[in-house]
């Protein structure tokens, strides 16, 4: 499990009562970080998820893994539209994840400069490539970069859930400052609950 599991169950635990009961209650998938070098790919299966069911994304990503190999910026920025396509990708994950690869190739985006950049400074840089938005970003710093402390405003699966505890007339962000500075566990019980 991630690194800061255990510190982050205890202080959301003493800290808020819908905590303490959603912890014993559920186990959160592990955000160990990611190798800097596994960065490429993870933003790759970031694209081809967006607005797609998980069973759907899987198949599109097994299918470009079997056609071009695990997810490689050189290989992918080679890759044309139509080959893309080919293996299920719309035309707009195409480019973008073309677009993705040419950046990591071209280094505009450095994996190892990501690993040690500010918060602010990963999201500013990853919503600069086309196809990447904030949420796309902030998932990356949970998922990829096990950053224990990121919270993600526009999730509705977050909204709701905290709504579900709160009641709805509630202010979400501010419901969250509460949840510092493991927030992104807190993200990750609530979504389990409302999963």
């Amino acid at each position: 499990m991630g690194q800061h599991l255990k510190e982050a169950q205890q202080y959301l635990a003493s800290s808020c009562e819908v905590m303490a009961r959603l912890i014993p209650a559920h186990t959160p998938p592990d955000i160990s970080p990611k190798a800097p070098e596994q960065y490429f790919s993870v933003l790759v299966s970031s694209i081809l998820g967006q607005q797609l069911s998980v069973k759907a994304a899987e198949t599109i990503e097994g299918r470009v893994m079997t056609a071009l190999g695990p997810h490689d910026p050189a290989v992918l920025a080679r890759a044309s539209i139509e080959d893309l396509r080919e293996h299920g990708l719309s035309r707009s994950k195409a480019s973008y994840v073309i677009g993705m690869a040419e950046a990591f190739v071209e280094g505009h985006i450095d994996p190892h400069h990501l690993a040690s950049a500010e918060t602010s400074s990963v999201i500013e840089q990853l919503t600069s490539l086309k196809g990447i938005g904030p949420w796309t970003a902030e998932m990356f710093l949970i998922f990829g970069m096990g950053h224990p402390d990121v919270w993600s405003p526009g999730d509705l699966g977050l909204k709701k859930a905290v709504w579900a505890h709160f009641g709805e007339d509630v202010n979400v962000t501010e419901i969250a400052e509460r949840w510092k500075p493991f927030r992104s566990y807190a993200a990750l019980y609530l979504w389990e609950f409302s999963g």
